[in-house]
């Protein structure tokens, strides 16, 4: 290439970049806080996105970057790898990581004491697909994790189907990722028989008539069916190495969540979600719609939980029967979130 020619070409992909690098560049005195969270737009890490829509990581001075992965386990995995600081996912995955060698910890609650998980089933399946126990034999879609671990989705579901007399080798399992396009895509191929998934996802296939809902964790009568289904669901999580290394980091991320999950507590749902930044109207409509329903679905202050923390490991004993783990309590570093009986 002519060399002339060549620089042109540079200086003009430097001059389109230049915004981007400045919107990436923190302000003077800015920390930027990393946090991986699974998505986009899946209800129980909704918080998470409202911070930086409603400044409140401006008001510590920091500014939190957030990055979609397709699970907790991937968004976890990359703050292993050492590119983010931050993940939210299923807190019952801690224990099977750490009994991997991993180094992990949790330094805040997210979830709050509802669970917003169904059990899906194909439209064109509901009418000889009506009980947990239909399902043995059969191909069943959930967020997948990986060789470390299993997702919590995937806990979930091995959880209700044992209470319901299905083993976990009973059934398929096919991967997907934790955001609508790949749920209603595996729907629409008609690739699993059912998907086990969050908020708003469930509603919305059964909106779009890609499905019916055969089991709602949200309904406590369901819920008294899984044992310890009143443990910590989906926590803020790092390294150790992390909270040695940079606990100012910490500090600030669990001011700015708490502000944010206090701000969701006091505030009309219809109000919460005209700040949620992506999505159309009739979404928003939705968001609203299920924070009505489900008004405990996030913690109240983003303080453990004691009573939480037990249920956690009747949970774990449930899901994974076969392994040894560490106690719950034992990775959680409280120092910034606190406690509440």
């Amino acid at each position: 290439m002519n060399p002339n020619r060549r620089r042109t070409l540079q200086a003009a992909c430097a001059a389109l970049l230049l915004p981007v690098v400045a919107r990436a560049q923190p302000g003077s005195g800015e920390t930027v806080i990393r946090i991986n969270i699974p998505g986009p737009n899946a209800l129980p890490f909704l918080p998470i996105d409202l911070i930086p829509a409603l400044n409140f990581d401006r008001e510590v001075g920091a500014r939190l970057a957030v990055r979609y992965q397709p699970s907790g386990i991937r968004a976890i995995e990359d703050v292993l790898a050492g590119n983010a600081d931050l993940a939210a996912l299923g807190f019952s995955t801690l224990p099977v990581l750490h009994a991997k060698g991993k180094d992990v910890v949790a330094i805040s609650p997210l979830s709050g004491r509802t669970p917003p998980v169904a059990l899906i089933v194909r439209k064109d399946l509901a009418s000889s697909i009506r009980r947990v126990a239909d399902l043995k034999g059969r191909t069943i879609a959930t967020s997948s994790g990986s060789v470390n671990s299993r997702t919590y989705l995937q806990m979930a579901a091995q959880t209700l189907f044992s209470a319901n007399g299905v083993g976990p080798d009973q059934v398929r399992w096919l991967p997907t990722a934790q955001n609508w396009d790949s749920i209603s895509g595996a729907l629409i191929s008609k690739a699993p028989d059912a998907v086990v998934c969050e908020e708003p996802f469930s509603s919305r296939a059964v909106r779009s008539r890609l499905g019916v809902v055969l089991v709602d964790l949200s309904d406590p009568r369901v819920a008294a069916q899984v044992p310890g289904l009143n443990h910590i669901r989906t926590a803020i999580c790092t390294t150790r190495a992390l909270v040695q290394a940079q606990p100012q980091k910490l500090e600030l991320f669990a001011r700015m969540l708490r502000r944010t999950l206090v701000w969701i507590q006091s505030t009309p749902p219809e109000d919460v979600a005209q700040h949620v930044p992506t999505g159309t109207a009739e979404e928003r409509q939705e968001i609203a719609a299920l924070l009505r329903k489900m008004p405990e679905i996030f913690s109240p202050d983003g303080r453990f939980s004691i009573p939480q923390i037990s249920e956690t490991d009747v949970f774990l004993r449930a899901a994974m029967p076969n392994l040894k783990l560490t106690p719950a309590d034992s990775l959680i570093d409280a120092r910034w979130a606190g406690r509440h009986p």
